[in-house]
């Protein structure tokens, strides 16, 4: 369903108006006489054409410039489908800095001499659509759609991949009216050649009929000219460099009206690591003729890693054109890996037993794994009037193999060594599990007053597992403390699982019909629901132990168990919903609405084990009522904003694994006891939630706030009892006290000069809790507090320059209440990341990051990563890439660990790559439209 756009007011790209004139104005039907709405209404320097800023009349047939240049002879054109252009020069006076040009009648095209020129208007509005021309905007003949993008006052492309149009972000991008290779806007936007798009549409879409306008989405389409919906793109790149560092990856990109078909491959060791198949495609897209500081490489994963990988999307249109009410599509994607990775990692933990005493553990690691996964999905979409079916599926299958050796030494402040627990695991795993989703829509094209049933929705899942693995555990436990403590452990296991979940959801809207024939009920809006779910776990657990005498292996009669869980779950509700509306044509619109949704929750669970003390079968059942009250305020061409204001309820039950596990009793620094007493706990949260999109100019101020707290009673929390050998049994216990509180924002402001433009961008995510728990059979609160905050400076210089300057900050803090200790760190990393182009062929990247990371009682480490490359673009149409990187080139790369938890803290650090040098070669084939064709 489309909607009314929210865009009406667009200006370009002004070079510092100060001070600023008013041109105003009436546009009118010259047949007619009535006002025209909609029309497009573009300023233009009358020397040289340059368009200086454009504005649709609104539904009065009024237009008002505010910010135009004083004493320069301009233009006005005005413009509509049907109609001839209408020109008039004017100047705006020094002093009096506004000019009226009163009612502006314009010519129906079909009265028009064969002579008078027929312009293209930058923008124009065809319905409830705002359509961009691309012809009315000049660029480079290798720009991209991106590049197009940054042209258009009022749309802003973010560093973080995002768009938005006036304020609003774009949720979804289309073209043709189709989602391209799997939905990623990067691929149509860095990919589709300018030349080849016809008019960028925006619009608003809804999800179905009973959607309001604050429900609606902004969407983006890019037509494409006529002959253009036929093509391929890709790239094919070789790269290798200094201690034998190399890269390769290939794709090509297919499509025609009905299809569309991409096949992608990578491999490296360089540590980059793509988990599908739409991220490796984002990884080779051509981009345009400007600067993009997303050349830069990500240089902090951890570990050497060497990934090969392989993916296809396929896509099908039954119906050539679809439409929301007309459609049927069919979606694949295969995407396999195979990765081969060494990790190691130096730690150490310094945990809080009670006042005074501290436990301090140190931690070697040296893991090697080689793992392969294979992914399958499906989708299928058929729309037809009133209805809509949605089927898809998925299939994973994993093979991996991992060596895991680790060294751990414990002690206290007083005695440097009071254990060690050394282990070595050797491991081979084989898992496959699926998923198919159906979904359902129906509802009416259009109700009468003795239509009952208006409407249902359906959605059934069904998910599955089979696990199998085998895993050798050598352990070794010395004490420092009491040599008779000792222990060794050689153990065997070969473990068997498998289970599935269905659950059906079952909703149907606008019930008042059904449930009330009294008019009183009309104004109230009801829907029906209903979750019902089924879950199965099986698991099968052989375990042996190495018999020293014999070097045979013998079963454990104790760890070797079958368990099977069943867990039915059934929440029926009733939801009651009522808006209040009020709207004024093409001056505001406010929507209230306020929602309650009573639940009942009620869950059987049945545990059957070999060991009798595992056969548990309990019921539960809570009231879980929901609520909220959302608040819409749509000012036409001056902002819009939400607010909704929400409390839900959630139902936690204890897990077998919790209410009574087998203890493995091989680490010896972690076992776990379980609690057969073990109660359900409750959480209520209440979040609140604002947004507030500008739309009065082009220098767009968004910002979002996020705030939720809650309490849980009967918290399922540890009992932790730790020695001075560092050994930590773990009891499950509930208690009441715990409360948290999330807060999120972000605040955005973009401003654009004639030449230039400016990004700002601040978020910040803080998290803190109050976690009741036992230590040492002392009862204490932990306080936990989180933070994580980004700054970003987004700079660009036409196509020559593109500056990013990035600043983060990431801590913790927590304090245990009883024993009055605390801990706390900090992280931080500056970036600097610049792209400047020499000229339309030559390139030069860099991007340098100051890392700092500060823990209690430990050293600050400080080190910086600067990476540069220097990219040179051959062939008629920049299709071929020449690229030398140079990487670490302090030689300084290391990944830090520090981060705390309720009453410990670990600082270390992992092994990573370091500097090396590395020349690649990169080729676009690149082709829109048929062969012969203009491209």
């Amino acid at each position: 369903m489309i909607l009314a756009v929210t865009v009406f007011n667009a200006k370009a790209q002004t070079a510092n108006p100060v001070p600023a004139g008013v041109a105003k104005g009436l546009v009118r039907d010259t047949v007619q006489n009535y006002v025209l709405k909609s029309a497009t209404v573009s300023v233009y320097k009358a020397a040289d054409s340059t368009l200086i800023s454009y504005q649709v009349t609104n539904n009065y047939g009024e237009f008002n410039f505010k910010t135009l240049p004083i004493n320069v002879p301009l233009r006005v054109d005005v413009s509509h489908v049907g109609y001839a252009t209408f020109k008039k020069n004017f100047t705006i006076p020094a002093g009096k800095n506004i000019v009226d040009l009163g009612t502006i009648v314009v010519n129906r095209r079909d009265v028009m001499l064969k002579d008078v020129e027929i312009s293209v208007p930058p923008i124009s509005m065809n319905g409830d659509t705002l359509e961009f021309n691309a012809a009315a905007f000049k660029l480079d003949s290798n720009a991209v759609v991106e590049d197009l993008l940054r042209k258009i006052p009022n749309v802003t492309l973010w560093g973080d991949g995002k768009i938005t149009v006036n304020g609003r972000e774009v949720k979804n991008l289309l073209v043709n009216g189709k989602s391209f290779f799997g939905g990623d806007m990067k691929i149509a936007t860095q990919n589709l050649a300018k030349n080849s798009i016809q008019k960028i549409q925006v619009y608003n879409t809804a999800r179905d009929q009973q959607s309001t306008r604050a429900d609606s989405t902004l969407e983006m389409n890019i037509k494409l000219k006529k002959g253009k919906d036929i093509g391929f793109f890709g790239k094919i790149g070789f790269g290798y460099g200094t201690d034998k560092r190399y890269e390769a990856d290939a794709s090509i990109n297919m499509y025609s009206p009905k299809m569309q078909l991409a096949l992608v491959g990578a491999m490296n060791n360089i540590n980059k690591t793509a988990y599908n198949t739409e991220s490796l495609m984002a990884n080779s897209t051509f981009k345009g003729g400007g600067t993009n500081v997303e050349y830069q490489p990500d240089f902090r994963a951890t570990g050497l890693n060497r990934p090969r990988s392989a993916g296809a999307n396929f896509a099908y249109d039954f119906i050539e054109k679809p439409t929301y009410q007309k459609k049927s599509t069919l979606k694949a994607n295969y995407f396999i890996q195979d990765r081969r990775s060494d990790n190691l990692t130096e730690t150490q933990t310094t945990t809080s037993i009670n006042s005074t005493a501290k436990n301090i553990e140190n931690g070697n690691s040296i893991s090697s794994s080689s793992n392969t996964n294979q992914r399958f999905d499906s989708n299928y979409e058929l729309a037809k009037r009133g209805h809509r079916l949605n089927l898809s599926q998925a299939v994973n299958f994993f093979n991996g193999e991992n060596v895991d050796q680790t060294f751990r030494t414990a002690g206290t402040l007083e005695n440097a060594l009071t254990s060690t627990n050394n282990s070595l695991n050797t491991s081979h795993n084989q898992n496959a599990n699926y998923n198919v989703n159906g979904s359902y829509y129906y509802s009416p094209s259009f109700y009468t007053n003795k239509t009952r049933f208006t409407g249902l929705n359906m959605d059934f899942k069904l998910q599955g597992y089979e696990n199998e693995g085998q895993r050798v555990n050598i352990t070794e436990f010395k004490s420092f403390v009491n040599s008779t403590q000792n222990q060794k452990f050689n153990r065997k296991y070969d473990t068997k699982s498998n289970g599935s979940s269905q659950e059906l959801n079952l909703t149907i809207p606008n019930a008042q019909r059904l449930l009330f024939t009294s008019k009183n009920f009309s104004t109230l809006n009801f829907k029906i629901t209903n979750k019902l779910s089924l879950r199965t776990d099986d698991n099968d657990n052989h375990v042996q132990d190495l018999d020293t005498v014999t070097n045979i292996y013998r079963g454990n009669a104790y760890l070797g168990n079958r368990v099977k869980t069943t867990l039915l779950e059934e929440t029926p509700g009733i939801g009651i919903e009522k808006s209040f509306q009020k709207s004024l044509s093409n001056r505001y619109y406010k929507t209230l609405t306020i929602r309650f949704h009573p639940k009942m929750i009620m869950m059987s669970q049945d545990n059957r084990s070999d060991r009798s003390f595992q056969n548990i079968k309990r019921s539960y059942q809570k009231f879980v009522p929901d609520a909220g009250i959302d608040y819409y305020n749509y000012q036409y061409g001056e902002y819009s904003r939400n607010y909704s204001l929400n409390y839900y309820t959630t139902l936690r039950i204890p897990t077998i694994q919790q209410l009574a596990p087998l203890t493995d009793s091989t680490n010896l620094y972690y076992l776990q006891r379980g609690n057969i007493n073990l109660r359900k706990s409750v959480q209520q949260e209440l979040a609140f939630n604002f947004s507030h999109n500008d739309q009065r100019n082009k220098n767009t101020l968004n910002y979002y706030f996020r705030a939720s707290a809650g309490i849980v009673d009967d918290n399922i929390v540890d009992s932790l009892l730790i020695d001075e050998q560092n050994r930590r049994t773990v009891f499950l216990v509930n208690a009441d006290g715990h409360k948290y509180l999330n807060l999120y924002g972000y605040v955005r402001k973009a401003y654009k000069f004639k030449s230039s433009e400016l990004q700002l961008y601040l978020s910040t995510d803080l998290n803190t809790n109050r976690n009741p728990g036992y230590t040492n059979n002392v009862f204490t609160y932990s306080t936990n507090l989180n933070t994580n905050s980004n700054a970003n400076v987004n700079y660009t210089y036409k196509s020559y320059l593109a500056v990013a300057l990035n600043q983060s900050m990431s801590t913790y803090k927590s304090r245990q209440e009883a024993f009055n200790t605390g801990y706390n760190g900090k992280n931080l990393g500056t970036t600097l990341s610049t792209s400047y182009n020499v000229t339309k062929k030559f390139t030069l990247n860099s991007n340098i990051t100051f890392n700092n990371s500060s823990s209690s009682n430990a050293k600050d480490i400080n080190f910086t990563i600067w990476n540069a490359s220097a990219v040179y673009r051959f062939l008629k149409g920049n299709n071929a890439e020449f690229k030398f990187s140079a990487l670490d080139l302090l030689h300084q790369n290391s990944s830090v660990i520090n981060y705390g938890s309720a009453n410990s803290f670990t600082v270390g650090r992992q092994n990573v790559l370091q500097q090396y040098f590395m020349t690649t070669l990169s080729y676009y084939p690149r082709q829109f439209g048929k062969k012969g064709g203009k491209k």
